[in-house]
């Protein structure tokens, strides 16, 4: 967990501009035909079996998005070293987001009684988002020279938001009868940690004669952990995120919160079906929490604080010392005392879907999805086809339209063998073709990156 949350700090901080509106996780896999998660968003789609078991790697998820630029966008007329100036000048001048998210399940079961079904779901999840101005990479790069004047300020923006808990389900379907299917998901969510930063008000001047830097700091911080805290300071809650391995990874006794999951599904006919769902409508409420806020105004700073572009393209850089210098040089020793309780709300998302099956080698589906994040709304469009062959081989093929997440195809293969189902399943196929490629290229190689994969037991045969 230290390497994958250091990489996503230094992509932030040095140059991979990543963004993204709206999660991307992979929904794909839940089109696969003989997937027992085919309820995983909406528990009102039906299981196609008596029960299912699945345990540790049986649903297993990473994913990262990409809306700013491209590796190639990086790269300077010799494609060997990384053009700076081209990679601010293809920012944003403020909405640069960065986001990420894992899940893994612990433990998941279900089963089939009467009309109804019944599913227990264990799972750990983590997300994050960073956005960051056009400015904030500029002044590493630039350089203070480039914004000289009290007229010219560096926006030195800067926010993130992490969050990592777990989340136990209880799923109920109910066959309401041969064509409608109910179903809700009741959420009880264990918050790990979370780490809230807004700055978004921080300008750096500096004088066109002297040359001197000063700061107008406007910070805001929040944090909240069950995780091993060695201090009190911003760095110390932003490394015990690197506990995962910790005992307190299985706390429940602190921060809670709830969701909701509701969905229904119809079938029209033996070609033609719909369904509709809201997915992640809920929030943790943060106790024990630290706090921190600085107001101050002419701040004196020291020399730049970054000015060696050769470590980026291998990731080499160290992530403590960077936090460090950037937090003592612009912000201060930010030490966190004693706060209130805060909340903080999952994404939610509205879900409309339909579907149109010839036969079993041929199912074209159509899903609309709106994002909720923050008071603003953010679509997306994806196009499927699914099919079985020989009675145990599934494929889907599906592409996602979105002004946000971009445009993006993808695939997904499983296999359906007695009770054994295997999958593996990605939005963006191309991704795959930059494994092995240096840590940058990979991360920005293009807008979207997530695989999912996992092996469940089911119980029954198919369509029961």
């Amino acid at each position: 967990m230290k390497k994958i949350f250091r990489l996503l700090i230094i992509a932030v901080l040095i140059c991979s501009s990543l963004a993204t509106k709206a999660q991307n996780d992979g929904i794909g896999f839940t089109l696969l035909p003989q997937m027992p998660y085919s309820n995983y968003y909406n528990p009102g789609i039906n299981v196609p079996y008596r029960g299912m078991v699945g345990v540790a790697f049986s649903n297993v998820n990473a994913a990262v998005f990409n809306s700013s630029i491209k590796y190639n966008d990086m790269l300077g007329k010799n494609e060997t070293v990384i053009d700076g100036v081209a990679l601010v000048n293809n920012l944003d001048e403020f909405d640069n987001v960065f986001n990420t998210s894992i899940s893994l399940d612990f433990a998941n079961a279900g089963f089939r009684v009467n009309r109804f079904f019944i599913n227990i779901d264990w799972r750990l999840r983590m997300n994050t988002d960073l956005n960051y101005s056009r400015d904030f990479l500029g002044f590493f790069v630039f350089g203070n020279g480039h914004y000289l004047g009290n007229d010219n300020p560096c926006d030195f923006k800067l926010g993130m938001d992490v969050t990592m808990f777990s989340e136990l389900a209880l799923g109920v379907q109910a066959k309401v009868n041969d064509r409608l299917t109910l179903g809700m998901r009741p959420k009880v969510l264990f918050g790990l940690a979370n780490v809230s930063i807004d700055n978004g008000k921080t300008k750096i001047y500096t004088d066109p004669n002297s040359y001197i830097m000063t700061a107008d700091v406007d910070l805001n911080v929040k944090a909240a952990t069950v995780l091993q805290v060695e201090g009190e300071n911003l760095d110390d809650f932003l490394k015990s995120m690197d506990s995962v391995a910790s005992n307190r990874l299985y706390d429940l006794s602190e921060n809670i919160g709830y969701g909701l999951d509701l969905g229904a599904s119809y079938t029209i006919n033996k070609h033609f079906g719909v369904a509709a769902g809201i997915y992640d409508l809920g929030f943790i409420r943060w106790t024990e929490t630290r706090t921190k806020t600085i107001e101050r105004n002419n701040v004196m700073l020291n020399d730049g604080l970054f000015d060696d572009l050769d470590e980026i393209k291998t990731m080499e850089l160290d992530y403590s010392s960077m936090v460090e210098d950037i937090a003592k040089e612009v912000w201060g020793d930010v030490f966190m005392e004693k706060g209130k309780d805060y909340n903080t709300y999952l994404k939610t998302r509205l879900m409309l879907q339909g579907y149109f099956e010839l036969c079993p080698m041929l199912r074209a589906t159509a899903i609309g999805q709106m994002y909720f994040v923050k008071d603003q709304v953010y679509p997306a469009l994806t196009l499927a086809y699914s099919g079985v062959f020989l009675n145990h081989i599934n494929l889907m093929l599906n592409c996602t339209l979105s002004d946000y997440t971009g445009t993006a195809v993808g695939v997904g293969l499983g296999l359906h063998a007695g009770a054994f189902n295997i999958y593996a399943v990605t939005d963006n196929i191309l991704c795959v073709t930059k494994l092995g490629s240096p840590a940058l290229e990979m991360t920005s190689a293009y807008r979207t990156a997530n695989i999912r994969a996992g092996i469940v037991w089911t119980i029954g045969k198919y369509n029961e």
